[in-house]
């Protein structure tokens, strides 16, 4: 399985608090059959050092070699926090997947800012495709759905969260997860891990939970041939159109 969304790497934001547990988390992962991840640290909200990119490299240079030997393929990524100067700011740091065209994008909790579809727009203008990080937990996409499914019409991607699905995060949580399943509005499940403990980088509960919805192929392509094609880069297998939910 490919885990397309974490925090593994310490000292930075709000995820892994030191090395040790960063291994930790990378031992439940791989315990959990995950073969891949990305690291996605927050930017532009939640990190320590205002977005330095100097100290952003040399964690990563150092994460490189703390899992040196450690047998899952780590990639470089990025929690992109939604604002108006997203484009140049994804541009001018590289802050993709992998350095491919595909970017998770971070609404806040509880809204959606206005001028959302024309900043989406400007993002694809600029050659990227959007992966709206964890929809499910946003107030106003669980409320009005449809706004998401705008969004998704127009080319972007929403990734899931795990702990969502199992309703862990709560039960309107988990019934916005399912309505989206439904409609074809997720495209990713991923652990969007923050520690070994309580949000730990497992994809395996969501996998069946997700299969109970939209059956054990789609759910098994959520954590596997899909995030294979955003890590090369590739236009992601057709699973169906988005459905406007009622």
């Amino acid at each position: 399985m490919i885990d397309l969304h974490t925090h593994l790497l310490p000292y930075w934001d709000d995820g892994a608090e030191d090395w040790e547990e960063m291994l930790k988390m990378a031992e439940i992962a791989r315990d959990d059959g995950v073969g891949k991840i990305v690291l996605t640290p927050h930017m532009y909200r939640l990190n320590k050092y205002g977005d330095d990119m100097g100290v952003l490299e040399r964690k990563m240079d150092q994460f490189r070699d703390w899992v040196k030997d450690f047998p899952i393929e780590f990639y470089k990524g990025a929690e992109v926090y939604i604002h108006h100067e997203i484009v140049e700011n994804i541009k001018r740091n590289d802050l993709a997947v992998n350095g491919s065209s595909y970017v998770f994008v971070e609404f806040p909790a509880e809204n959606v800012m206005s001028g959302v579809k024309d900043l989406f727009y400007r993002i694809m203008l600029a050659g990227y495709i959007p992966i709206i990080s964890h929809p499910e937990r946003n107030l106003v996409f669980g409320e009005r759905p449809e706004i998401l499914y705008e969004l998704v019409e127009m080319g972007s991607l929403a990734q899931v969260t795990t702990k969502s699905l199992t309703g862990e995060f709560g039960r309107q949580t988990k019934k916005a997860s399912r309505l989206f399943l439904e409609n074809n509005l997720v495209h990713l499940i991923a652990s969007d891990a923050h520690d070994a403990d309580k949000r730990p980088p497992v994809l395996s509960k969501g996998v069946r939970a997700a299969a109970k919805v939209v059956g054990e192929e789609k759910a098994v392509a959520m954590v596997t041939e899909i995030p294979q094609a955003i890590l090369d880069n590739k236009c992601i297998p057709d699973w169906g159109d988005p459905i406007r939910p009622r």
